[in-house]
């Protein structure tokens, strides 16, 4: 983070419908991964632990993200750390669903192109996005920068390293 103060704090009705809208977002990727798992869980032959365990694991972090959203609205003195942990948790959650899908398609040989190309596009609207809130408010560079890296490490450990290092 940068060593600037808080943003001053946004009016209760922003926080409630930014709140609100976020964890609608948690709440359906949720669902999709308790399918995902479901379904998974189900083959006859095992998934490699990677993918069933981010998988698992964004569940947890994507809850605990829509329990801070749902704190900062109401604790709205506070909202700042609520809301840094609402993002912090939704990117975790969100970027190991994104790499348990980067895993599975992998995983099947005929769909290894499509992998890589799943991935590529990922990092590119990582990227694209970073570039365009930055360009808008130039003031957001450093900000953008050390998220994308963030969410670009992220995605590396959690689906490039698996497969070169053979764990996957």
């Amino acid at each position: 983070m940068s060593s600037e103060l808080p943003p001053s704090r946004p009016s209760d009705a922003i926080l409630a419908n930014k709140g609100g809208n976020r964890i609608q977002v948690n709440n359906i990727l949720s669902a999709i991964c308790l399918a995902a798992l479901s379904v998974l869980l189900s083959r006859p032959e095992p998934l490699s632990p990677w993918v069933i365990g981010q998988l698992a694991m964004a569940i947890p972090l994507l809850v605990s993200s829509s329990l801070a959203y749902a704190k900062m609205s109401y604790r709205s003195s506070e909202w700042f750390l609520w809301d840094t942990l609402g993002w912090f948790t939704h990117s975790a959650g969100y970027l190991m669903i994104l790499n348990a899908t980067f895993l599975l398609m992998y995983h099947e040989t005929e769909y290894r192109m499509t992998a890589w190309a799943f991935l590529a596009v990922s990092v590119g609207t990582f990227v694209l996005y970073s570039v365009v809130d930055a360009a808008a408010k130039p003031s957001r560079w450093f900000e953008k920068t050390w998220k994308l890296l963030l969410h670009l490490a992220a995605m590396a450990s959690g689906s490039v390293l698996p497969v070169l290092a053979g764990w996957a």
